[in-house]
């Protein structure tokens, strides 16, 4: 019988969204998706996460 492995998640610390390791840089708590929207419209990590905090309380 083949042994599944079983997919490593982690919770990003800006979005609250857990989702795979994969897709997340190495070292870093937070999703590479956060850091491309973050470039993009030069806001800070914690200006991207209070807005995330603020669409998480009306959900």
């Amino acid at each position: 019988m083949a042994r599944t492995r079983k997919n490593q998640t982690k919770i990003c610390t800006v979005t609250g969204i857990e989702t795979s390791v994969n897709n997340f840089y190495t070292g870093q708590n937070h999703v590479k998706a956060v850091d491309n929207m973050r470039r993009n419209t030069n806001a800070t990590k914690d200006q991207m996460q209070r807005m995330f905090n603020q669409i998480n309380n009306y959900v």
